[in-house]
Formats: C-alpha cells, sequence, structure tokens
C-alpha cells in the first residue's frame, strides 16, 4: 500500500472528466441505459448479486435477472456489456473535512514516508528556510512525534527558530490536533500569557512563566489558521476541483463533511452548494455542523436536511477529545511513561447539553471519541439526555479508536453506531503497541470483529486530510489489520473484519449512517443511480490485493463522472 498520510498529491492524470464523454452522449439516443455482463454486488440487506440493471435519467429503474430487465423495456434501451467487469454502490467515505482535504497542497509533507525522525524533519525544515525569501511562508505537515522518534518530547518556537525567525514557520502534526509555530506566527497570531485558552476546546502550549511556547492543541490551531495568509487566499475552487477528481478516481460518490465551519469559514456550507451547482464538486456531501459556532448556525436558520441531494446538512459534529497519537485522546489510564491522561475538548456535561439540544430539533449527533475515557463521556451524556427526554437520532462516535468490553452493552442499548479511521491501524498501530498504550491497550484499537460479534454497525472513513486512503485500501486495512512499521506484523487478528461488513462499511452502513439509505448505499430501485465498475471483485480477490483493484468507472446521478484513462 502506497498511499499513507503525506499530503494529497493527486494523480490527475489519470482522472478525465467526462461531461463529452461518448457513453454518456448514448443519454440522447435513449433515457434508459442497460447494464450487463458484469457481476453485479448490491449491497442490499441480503447482499445479492445480480446480472444486469437499468438506469433512467438519475434514478435505477430496474434490477435483477437480464433477460427479464431487458423484456421490461424492450428495445428501447441503450445495452452496455461491461464484459466481466464488477459493479458495486459508488462508494462512501463518511467521515472527511472536504475544505481542508481540499487546501493541504499548500504545506510541505514532513512525515514518517519521508522522515524517519524528528530531527531529519527539522534539518529539513532548517535547509528549507535558508532557502527561503522575503515574503515566503515555510508550511509542513504530518510531523509525528508517534511514529519518528525523537530526543525531544514537542517541537516548540524556539526549535522553529532554527528554521526562520524572520518569517513565518507552520507544522501540522499528523492527525491535525497539533500544530507547532515559530516565534514570528507567535507574534502575528498575537498570543501572550494573558491569552485565554480557546473555549471550544484545546490550549495553548506555555513555558513555566506562562508565555507560548508554540505549541498549540485542539482548537487553538484556529488561532495560527486564521493569520495563515496562504490558507486564507487558497483558490479554493481549483482545490475543490482537484479533490473532488480525486475522490472520483477512487470510486467515491459521497461524503460525510465532519465539521462544516471548522475552518473558520462560516460560508462554507453555501460554498460547497455553489460548487456542487456549477460541478466543480461532483461527489455528494452530507454535513454535520461543528458544535463550537451554534451561535452563527443559529443565526443563519439552519434547519436538518437544509440543502439537497447534492450538498444537505444531517447533523451536528461534537468533539469530546484529541488524537491518540498526539497524547490528546482522553484515557481512563495515563499514556505510557506518563501521568497525562490526555484533553477533553467538552465534558460530559457540556456533551449533554448539546444532545438534548440537538437531538430534540431533528439533528444527528456526530461525536469525535477517541480516547476509552471520552468515549465514556458521550455514552453517559447520550444516557443522561435520552433519560431526560431526548430522541435519539442513530448517534455514531467518530473514530471510535478505543472501545472497551464493558462499554458494547451501553452502545447497544443506545443504539449507537462506530465509525472507524481505520488508517490508524495501519499507520500508528505499532507506535501504539511499543511506545504510546502498550500491548494490551492497542490491541483495543478500531475493533472491527468484536463490533460485528455485538451486532454494532460500523463504518470506515479516511479522515481526510488526516490519511489519503482509499476506500478499497480502508477495506483491506479492516480485513488484514498489518502495520506500516512492522512489514507482516498483524495487530488483533481477532479484531479483523469480515470482507462483508468491510464492504458495507464503505457503502450502505455508511450510507445508513449519513441518513442517506434512502438513496444511494446500495444499487436498488428508485436510489440515486450512483455506482462504480471495478475490474475485480473485492469479494474473490486474495485480501492483500484488495487495495490492487482498479476503479474504472464512477458514475453518480446516472452520469459517467470518472473514467481511468488506458496505458
Amino acid at each position: 500500500m502506497n498511499k499513507l498520510y503525506h499530503v494529497l498529491t493527486l494523480a490527475i492524470a489519470m482522472v478525465s472528466l467526462l461531461a463529452c464523454d461518448d457513453r454518456s452522449g448514448e443519454n440522447q439516443k435513449s433515457q434508459t441505459q442497460i447494464f450487463v455482463g458484469a457481476e453485479v454486488l448490491t449491497m442490499d440487506s441480503t447482499f445479492s448479486e445480480v446480472e444486469a440493471f437499468a438506469i433512467a435519467e438519475n434514478k435505477i429503474v430496474a434490477i435483477g435477472i437480464q433477460q427479464e430487465v431487458e423484456t421490461k423495456f424492450g428495445g428501447q434501451a441503450t445495452i452496455v456489456d461491461l464484459t466481466g467487469k464488477t459493479v458495486m454502490p459508488a462508494f462512501i467515505d463518511p467521515h472527511v473535512h472536504t475544505i481542508s482535504a481540499a487546501q493541504n497542497d499548500i504545506f510541505e509533507d514532513v512525515g514518517l514516508t519521508k522522515f524517519d525522525s524528528i530531527e531529519q524533519a527539522l534539518n529539513h525544515m532548517i535547509q528549507i528556510g535558508e532557502k527561503a525569501k522575503k515574503g515566503d511562508w515555510l508550511l509542513f505537515v504530518n510531523l509525528d512525534f508517534g511514529t519518528q522518534p525523537s530526543s525531544y518530547d514537542k517541537l516548540t518556537a524556539e526549535m522553529l527558530d532554527q528554521v526562520s525567525s524572520e518569517l513565518p514557520v507552520f507544522v501540522f502534526h499528523a492527525g491535525g490536533h497539533i500544530a507547532s509555530v515559530n516565534s514570528k506566527m507567535i507574534d502575528l497570531m498575537k498570543i501572550t500569557k494573558e491569552t485565554p485558552d480557546p473555549e471550544s476546546g484545546g490550549k495553548f502550549g506555555r513555558k513555566t512563566d506562562g508565555q507560548p511556547d508554540g505549541v498549540l492543541y485542539g482548537f487553538a490551531v484556529m488561532s495560527a489558521l486564521e493569520v495563515l495568509d496562504p490558507w486564507n487566499q487558497f483558490d479554493l475552487d481549483q482545490g475543490i476541483k482537484k479533490v473532488s477528481n480525486h475522490w472520483l478516481s477512487t470510486g467515491i460518490g459521497t461524503m460525510g463533511d465532519a465539521g462544516i465551519g471548522n475552518t473558520g469559514d462560516f460560508e462554507e456550507f453555501e460554498k460547497l452548494s455553489n460548487y456542487a451547482k456549477t460541478e466543480s464538486l461532483n461527489v455528494r456531501i452530507r454535513g454535520y455542523l461543528s458544535s463550537s459556532y451554534d451561535n452563527e448556525w443559529n443565526r443563519r436558520g439552519y434547519r436538518v436536511n437544509t440543502g439537497d441531494e447534492k450538498v444537505r446538512i444531517v447533523g451536528y459534529k461534537l468533539s469530546a477529545d484529541g488524537s491518540n497519537q498526539a497524547r490528546t485522546g482522553l484515557q481512563r489510564e495515563p499514556y505510557m511513561g506518563t501521568n497525562d491522561y490526555g484533553l477533553a475538548y467538552m465534558s460530559e456535561d457540556a456533551l449533554y447539553e448539546y444532545i438534548l439540544d440537538k437531538s430534540n430539533k431533528g439533528f444527528q449527533m456526530a461525536m469525535h471519541g477517541n480516547g476509552d475515557a471520552a468515549i465514556d463521556n458521550i455514552l453517559s451524556a447520550l444516557d443522561r439526555a435520552q433519560a431526560d427526554g431526548a430522541t435519539l437520532i442513530r448517534p455514531r462516535i467518530e473514530h471510535c479508536s478505543f472501545v472497551q468490553d464493558d462499554q458494547f452493552e451501553k452502545f447497544k442499548q443506545l443504539g449507537v453506531s462506530g465509525s472507524f479511521l481505520i488508517g490508524h491501524v495501519r499507520l500508528w498501530g505499532t507506535a501504539y503497541k511499543n511506545s504510546v498504550f502498550g500491548l494490551e491497550k492497542a490491541e483495543k484499537l478500531d475493533r472491527t470483529g468484536s463490533f460485528e460479534r455485538a451486532g454494532i454497525p460500523y463504518s470506515l472513513h479516511s479522515d481526510a486530510a488526516v490519511t489519503t486512503f482509499s476506500p478499497l485500501e480502508m477495506v483491506q486495512i479492516a480485513v488484514m489489520r498489518e502495520t506500516y512499521a512492522e512489514p507482516g506484523y498483524v495487530l488483533a487478528p481477532q479484531e479483523r473484519a469480515s470482507r462483508e461488513m468491510a464492504l458495507r462499511g464503505i457503502t450502505s452502513t455508511a450510507a445508513w449512517q449519513l441518513m442517506s439509505e434512502y438513496e444511494v448505499g446500495s444499487l436498488e430501485v428508485g436510489k440515486l443511480a450512483d455506482f462504480v465498475v471495478l475490474d475485480a471483485n473485492p469479494m474473490k480477490v486474495s485480501s492483500n490485493q484488495i487495495d490492487q483493484i482498479h476503479v474504472l468507472e464512477t458514475w453518480v446521478d446516472g452520469q459517467l463522472k470518472y473514467r481511468k484513462l488506458t496505458d
């Protein structure tokens, strides 16, 4: 697997926009197209496989035995022979950050795939600083103390002043929950000893005298992004086109945006809607409003289902803690070799107040919980809210990294599902085992196997741009559970996912979590004609070959949006 958590360096040469594609032109001859000659995995409730399906305009109008489908439409339909390919519903990534993913090209990757240690990465940044000229911004991403060994325990402003003392330096750590800045950036941010920590969660790292040390935790990172000119002046239209085309090339038709407004842009929902209308954005978005800006959303009058089939609000995003690899995930027991339990971005009481209020207004709750103590807080808040009259609407825990055995029953009682950032296993599994938690707890990471045995629904997500794994790569990670740092090592084989449920985690279950199962996620009559054509069947290839399957075509709304160029 080559796609790790590097910044999106997208192979746009492999993506073709197909507004004028020959096959799309066939719609002018016939409103109905019948697809035959493929293994069609419907991902319906019985996991059925059929011979043929028909689409008209943007809907599936027939599916089943080829002869019956052809008979239904007589000789008026266009027949499309897929010559032995495999068809599935268009894939769904239920947790991404669309705007952030589009903007990530402004950063240079200094993560694990580039440098083996923090010292090597810092030396590289110093070399970049030596060549920089007046007016430059020195921006980096993916530095990771969890996977890149170091004699340091954090990256401070004093250290980054070696890169430049005159130009602004910003380093986004892997996972997006920590950043480091130099003294120039601290001045631009106007952060002082008196500056309070963000009310929305997180903190400014400080020296013993209370002055900022250049490390930003949680929502304190926003203070830096607000003054980052390349971030704020980015050509978002082009960025959206690029990332949308990339997602189409991996078979994605629908995304869940887990934090509308998290970039600090209150126009984000309107922008996404407009990009969809102008076809800069060709994937569907189901959005979750960031709870940090609740007053602004109330002022704008956003309600559940504001939007349309392309871009629509379905819920609220709450954050109970930070990131495990950054040691800001909230834990029951301290991190290995420390007395540090992580950070609670929101208290149980704050979670309860939001859940009670927003659930009774019809919003679904998507709640970020990485550490087991954060998940405790979420479950307790849900329990209290339900007891006080809240109607819980498919509550989902995001990332859901460390679920303990004693929490499963509460998941089931409250109807909670999980969405796993499954790339944790691949990228950070070894670090969790060796330096962050120890083997016993590391083996409880992303417990897809246990969720299946308990009958609890789950999906798989990339958290783009935290990781850039494609849906099929995520399925392979869930099924194999091999770590990047130790090739061949399987982290907790008992937690391997079944292939069927992993595939549902990027199709039907993901659609259900996004309140969109009546539209997408399976190939059934009446649903939107969103599907992918693959060169192999993911139920039949070897487990270690799932990520080698090529997406040949991606259709959204009955239109061919991507076709893989032939070699």
